[in-house]
């Protein structure tokens, strides 16, 4: 059991998408990655396509190209501050693209990668990105972690699936814009309690000296409980969410009828009936 610090990293994202938009929000981005790796944090989740946003999406495929340069940068930060990153880009591979997120540990080293198993019909027809075949999860010295991409969280049995992969912190690269609010974190807390781990969404955020409105990107990077608690949240504008949290956490509670707390992970698992509902 440890006591560690995980941070989810809230860049900003411009009103008009160009080059230049791209370079401000990359650079804000690795900024406040080296804040939060300031922290004595254990892990930090940057957004969903990290390593193209903020441009024209005319121009994502061709960005994809520069993965291997935000790869060096993240694994020299993770070294120098001895933590773990989750680096989320489009990355080409062949003749097609993945929605990839890789995990680099606290050595600097690539311990592994997730490509999304559900990309978007945008993503499959104007990039050619290709889904991943199938739930993945990584042990690491803080614990087990997965790392679901955005439109993954829609799929209930996809989350099924992970649970029944014990992990203990769903990191949660995002850039979901056509949901309010509301909607965004309802999905959050339901699926920490579904999979009994912490949820880590990471996203964009307005830029800090800029008004938000509702119908902008509304942020919410956030850190959400096994529980369903709601532990930390960016908010609207760029930033730092942050917790100090237990892992693993065993959530336990009382089945209904007054029965002695125990583990809610094992006593769903006794009450399943997979004949009922065909998964």
């Amino acid at each position: 059991m440890h006591r560690i610090t995980i941070a989810s990293i809230q860049p900003p994202c411009l009103d008009e998408a160009s080059p230049q938009s791209h370079d401000e929000m990359v650079e804000a981005g690795f900024d406040l990655l080296r804040e939060a790796l300031g922290k004595d944090t254990a892990f930090c989740v940057l957004p969903e396509y990290f390593n193209v946003f903020g441009a024209d999406t005319a121009h994502y495929c061709a960005l994809a190209a520069n993965c291997t340069e935000f790869l060096d940068r993240a694994r020299a930060l993770a070294s120098a501050h001895h933590s773990y990153i989750i680096l989320p880009m489009i990355v080409p591979q062949g003749d097609a693209f993945y929605n990839r997120a890789y995990l680099i540990d606290s050595q600097g080293e690539i311990a592994g990668h997730y490509d999304k198993v559900h990309p978007t019909l945008g993503e499959r027809e104007q990039f050619g990105v290709r889904a991943g075949s199938t739930p993945t999860v990584f042990d690491t010295p803080y614990g087990r972690i997965a790392i679901p991409i955005c439109y993954d969280i829609y799929f209930p049995e996809f989350f099924t699936a992970l649970t029944r992969l014990n992990p203990d912190i769903l990191f949660f690269p995002s850039l979901q814009r056509s949901d309010h609010e509301t909607a965004s974190e309802a999905m959050l807390r339901t699926r920490a309690m579904d999979a009994k781990a912490y949820i880590v969404r990471s996203s964009y955020g307005r830029r800090a000296d800029q008004a938000w409105k509702a119908g902008q990107i509304f942020g919410q990077s956030a850190i959400v409980h096994p529980d369903g608690t709601l532990l930390a949240s960016a908010g609207h504008y760029e930033g730092i969410a942050l917790a100090h949290v237990q892992v693993p956490f065993v959530w336990q509670r009382q089945r209904c009828g007054g029965y002695p707390a125990e583990p809610v992970r094992d006593f769903l698992d006794q009450d399943r009936r997979p004949e009922a509902y065909d998964t």
